[in-house]
C-alpha cells in the first residue's frame, strides 16, 4: 500500500438519550478503510476530494442512512493507525437531523439502530469507540 495518509469522518447523531449505530455486514469486504466487520458504528466515511469536512459528513449520512443532517459542529480529529492503514478522521456532530431511516447500503451495513447511551453494544468500531467515549465524557 501506498504510504498516504486518508482522511475519514465520523459523525454523531444524538436524538435525545440515544445514538444511531450502524451494524457492519460480517461479510463485508475491506475496501481500504479500516477493517472490523462485525462491529457497530457511527455513519462515517471517506471524504471525497474538493468536497469539504461537512458536505463529506452530509453526504455520507444521507448515502448511509437516508437522514438528512444539519447544525454540524466539528468535534476534534483523531489519528486512527493500523497496520499499513493510517486516517486522520474528523469527527463531527449533528445537531438536527430529520427524515426516515432506511438502510440504504445493506452489504455494508446489516441495519441501523438507535442505542441509548447507558446502553451501547460492546463491540464498537475502534474509531467510533473512542470518538463516543470521548464525546459522552463530554455531553452526558
Amino acid at each position: 500500500m501506498e504510504n498516504i495518509i486518508k482522511v475519514g469522518l465520523g459523525i454523531v447523531i444524538r436524538d435525545g438519550n440515544k445514538i444511531l449505530l450502524g451494524h457492519r455486514c460480517d461479510n463485508y469486504k475491506d475496501t481500504g478503510g479500516i477493517y472490523e466487520p462485525g462491529s457497530w458504528t457511527i455513519p462515517g466515511g471517506k471524504q471525497e476530494y474538493n468536497e469539504t469536512m461537512i458536505e463529506g459528513a452530509i453526504r455520507e449520512v444521507k448515502e448511509e442512512t437516508n437522514l438528512d443532517i444539519s447544525e454540524l459542529s466539528i468535534f476534534g480529529a483523531t489519528d486512527d493507525i493500523q497496520p499499513n492503514k493510517h486516517f486522520v478522521t474528523i469527527q463531527l456532530v449533528a445537531n438536527k437531523f430529520n427524515g426516515e431511516l432506511k438502510n440504504l447500503e445493506p452489504t455494508k451495513h446489516s441495519e441501523w439502530k438507535w442505542f441509548d447511551i447507558n446502553d451501547l453494544p460492546e463491540n464498537l468500531y475502534s474509531p467510533a469507540k473512542k470518538f463516543i467515549e470521548e464525546y459522552l465524557k463530554r455531553n452526558r
